[in-house]
């Protein structure tokens, strides 16, 4: 893949992570008008929606700080789930990079040259996935968007 198209490919991945934070970080309230689009429908807090695969949390004590769900059309769903782990950036990343071609997934995007972050997605024939990883603490925090097509 030439440096141009990773670098545009990388742009829009960033793009789907600020969303996501700015869709934790601001939830309308009741007195502002409904959007158009569709809206995101989020679980209790520390719970996965029901339809985001339990199996893409790679880390069996990730405390899950937020997961919503997006329906788009009736062919196409997102979920997402944010958690935060106490493992490292790379020792995730590590662990993404093996699970999802080993799951049935191939890797169609791979960023590990910024510090702090890494990033991998991935597809199949019904969905795709986008994990960033991001230095949080002593720790991680880390980002799935997993689309059903």
């Amino acid at each position: 893949m030439k440096d141009s198209k990773r670098i545009w490919v990388w742009v829009g991945v960033v793009v789907v992570v600020l969303a996501v934070v700015f869709a934790f970080a601001w939830r309308p309230s009741s007195k502002q008008p409904a959007s158009s689009g569709p809206a995101p429908v989020f679980a209790p807090q520390g719970q996965l929606v029901p339809q985001f695969p339990k199996s893409l949390i790679l880390d069996s004590n990730a405390a899950i700080s937020g997961s919503y769900s997006i329906n788009y059309s009736s062919s196409t769903n997102q979920y997402t789930a944010e958690y935060d782990s106490s493992s490292t950036v790379v020792s995730l990343y590590t662990q993404y990079k093996q699970y999802l071609p080993a799951n049935g997934w191939t890797i169609t995007n791979d960023m590990n040259s910024l510090s702090g972050f890494r990033g991998i997605a991935g597809g199949n024939a019904s969905s795709s996935v986008q994990v960033a990883i991001n230095a949080h603490g002593g720790g991680s925090q880390v980002t799935i968007t997993y689309l059903v097509k």
